[in-house]
């Protein structure tokens, strides 16, 4: 490069250098390049909200108030949701915006804070070698056009990216889908927690089966029915799914009782509805050695002790169907008393969804003994892998198109030529006392609903936050195996390097004998 030999060469070597900063800066804000190593790419942004943010039509702001000096993890979340909203401005071709404001000092930005819903957590926090109490902001605002959507507290990256997604998603959309949840026959039952969840990206609402789904209703969840339907709830159910409604079902045929150690026969007409469409639910209670336990009290000499016990009636469901987007990236599904899902016959096809380990039993009626202990049938694993949860897809005619009294109602539908709905082999699957309450299965239920609702896109953002990763179960043989290689492998490293210590020793001693004799 030639030299500088003046000052106006020096000023026009800087100014050109300068603009090739500022060019580079500006061009890498939409061209990037970001190496994430994570499993499931949680810190790069998916597909999904790519495609979401390139829809943007209109300018779309996002402020962002959070306080300054924070601890330790909430701090890594402010700079994770500062990178997230970098990649989301860089696809968005100019339509997206965010700002973030510190509010601690700023009672106009306070002011502005809590106008919007942000208000202030209080958090501890060590400052000057104390321990004290600040009160700190840490939430954010969409505003586009006449709308806003808000996220009053973010505490965790985890999750986040689903959130933002859906909320962008939410406040640029004309309308939310309509889902329902039909109320069942079991007292015991309450949906109000999982309701609450569906909230976030549905307009949710209780159903009575005595009335017709309305036609706005997407997806129905169907909690299992403990005594038959009466006629007119069994046809608004048909006339659902024949009018192109979605249904998602947990079904079984036992109603279980586990203080009392038994389960009965669950005796009900839902089961001849699915037998027409072409589901056929088990009459066993399915077993899995791979289970969870429970509590149960039990005489050890004068005392009764509490101890936890394998129970394999309440399955831990990992193999999951890689094909089915609704399982995608789930871990564990835990489902209490199930039984197995199939086809009425061999002209239906079924596609899986989820399935037992290949280490599984039954318990037969009609007396059902789930009482833990001294029970054979828990003991006995001679079966394969079953099948406790399916998705059903193909044509079908209404239950009642042989009826002449229901098939002359005014509007009747015959035909569904593409009906869908999913059927899990468990009868109280939306119960937030059960299986709904479980952080795992509710997000099978987020991605199922989101599927037959046609929000696909949402569930390969949900599938990447990390729910549970069980360990692989080994054999006998490989337990073993690996119990005495990390009892005698560390024996054998120390051995090693001692006997190559004393060699080195005896080599070099040898060495200074011929040296110096």
């Amino acid at each position: 490069m030639p030299g500088i030999s003046n000052k106006k060469q020096f000023l026009l070597y800087v100014t050109v250098l300068a603009a090739i900063v500022i060019g580079l800066n500006l061009v890498s804000r939409s061209l990037f390049f970001r190496s994430d190593l994570t499993r499931n790419k949680m810190y790069s942004l998916s597909e999904s909200s790519r495609n979401i943010i390139e829809k943007l039509d209109d300018r779309l702001l996002v402020k962002v108030f959070f306080s300054e000096d924070l601890p330790g993890q909430v701090a890594n979340s402010r700079r994770f949701l500062q990178d997230l909203l970098e990649e989301y401005e860089a696809y968005a071709s100019g339509n997206f915006h965010f700002e973030f404001i510190a509010p601690d000092q700023n009672e106009a930005a306070q002011k502005e804070a809590r106008s919007f819903g942000i208000p202030p957590v209080q958090m501890q926090v060590v400052e000057n070698d104390k321990l004290e109490i600040k009160n700190i902001y840490m939430g954010l605002v969409m505003l586009y056009q006449e709308k806003k959507e808000l996220i009053p507290m973010i505490q965790t990256s985890a999750g986040l990216e689903y959130e933002i997604t859906t909320h962008i998603k939410k406040i640029t959309s004309t309308g939310m889908n309509s889902i329902a949840v039909a109320q069942s026959d079991n007292e015991g039952v309450e949906t109000a927690e999982l309701m609450n969840t569906l909230r976030q990206t549905y307009q949710v609402r209780n159903h009575d089966l005595n009335n017709p789904v309305p036609p706005s209703v997407k997806v129905l969840l169907v909690n299992g029915f403990t005594d038959s339907l009466s006629r007119d709830q069994l046809y608004n159910l048909d006339q659902f799914l024949m009018g192109g409604g979605r249904m998602i079902l947990g079904q079984s045929r036992q109603a279980a009782n586990l203080q009392q150690g038994f389960a009965t026969e669950v005796q009900s007409n839902i089961f001849d509805l699915l037998s027409h469409y072409g589901v056929q639910i088990g009459n066993e209670i399915v077993t899995d050695r791979k289970c969870g336990q429970i509590q149960i009290q039990q005489q050890q000499g004068f005392f009764r002790m509490v101890n936890a016990v394998e129970y394999p009636v309440f399955p831990l469901l990992t193999d999951f169907n890689p094909e089915e987007i609704s399982v995608s990236g789930l871990e564990l599904v835990r489902l209490f008393f199930p039984n197995e899902i199939s086809a009425a016959d061999s002209s239906v096809a079924l596609t899986w969804l989820m399935k037992t380990s290949e280490n599984t039993g039954a318990l037969s009626g009609p007396y059902f003994n789930i009482y833990p202990l001294e029970n054979p049938q828990m003991k006995l694993f001679d079966q394969g892998a079953k099948v406790l949860a399916a998705r059903f897809n193909a044509s079908v005619t209404s239950f009642f198109s042989g009826d002449p009294d229901y098939s002359a109602r005014n509007g009747f539908l015959k035909l569904n030529p593409n009906a869908e709905f999913i059927v899990v082999g468990d009868n109280e699957f939306f119960n937030d006392n059960r299986a709904g309450g479980i952080p795992e299965n509710l997000q099978f239920i987020q991605n199922a609903v989101d599927y037959l609702a046609g929000d696909a896109e949402l569930v390969q953002i949900r599938s990447r936050a990390v729910t549970s990763r069980p360990l692989q179960e080994l054999t006998d043989g490989s337990r073993q195996l690996w119990k005495w290689l990390n009892i005698l492998l560390p024996a054998f490293l120390a051995l090693f390097l001692g006997l190559y210590r004393l060699k080195r020793n005896r080599d070099k001693r040898n060495m200074l004998e011929e040296v110096y004799g």
